[in-house]
């Protein structure tokens, strides 16, 4: 399939073509930022898999994607041993994380929320991403691409993630919120 026929015209809006697309772990990213006392810590998710089923009516699209916990990577290993263990993703017991999406709401031209349930140790609750649909492009290996951006911010405490320390000046040594960016390109499976 090419370019041209990788998307179709959805009233006024250029999107990508029905059928299955797989998430590229090699070309998109799971990528959040969390506060650790005053300053931003950013961290990666290196492992991951997923499929977008773009439908004829883009409204009844699907998205599942599952995230290896240990995967967990903040270019710290102390820190991210501590991220591992019980206190906080708990790996051992909970492998993997899970988003599966359940409704997708066309906001304006090329952005859409995106809501699904969100599974990390076993606790499910439901998110809304703010997503873009940035394009659809042909690789220079044949294949076609459709790439989307996606953010959310998670409230740690919602899945039982409370581990904190007080600080003697005030307030805790790490942020109660998570900033959650993907950055996804998808290849098109037909």
């Amino acid at each position: 399939m090419s370019e041209e026929k990788a998307v179709r015209d959805v009233d006024g809006l250029t999107l990508p073509a029905a059928g299955k697309w797989e998430i590229d772990p090699d070309h998109s990213s799971v990528e959040f930022v969390s506060r650790h006392v005053l300053t931003k810590v950013r961290g990666r998710f290196k492992e991951f898999s997923g499929t977008i089923e773009v439908a004829d009516k883009p409204e009844e699209s699907r998205v599942q994607v599952e995230i290896v916990a240990a995967s967990i990577d903040t270019d710290t290993p102390d820190r991210d041993k501590h991220l591992r263990s019980p206190d906080f993703l708990d790996v051992e017991n909970f492998p993997k994380l899970t988003f599966v999406s359940k409704e997708l709401h066309p906001k304006r031209t090329n952005r859409f929320d995106l809501v699904g349930d969100l599974t990390i140790r076993n606790i499910t609750r439901e998110v809304i991403l703010d997503t873009e649909y940035v394009g659809v492009h042909d690789s220079p290996w044949g294949t076609v691409l459709a790439s989307f951006s996606a953010r959310t911010t998670l409230e740690r405490e919602d899945w039982g993630i409370t581990w904190n320390l007080a600080i003697e000046t005030g307030g805790f040594l790490v942020g109660k919120s998570v900033d959650l960016e993907l950055e996804v390109e998808a290849v098109y499976k037909g």
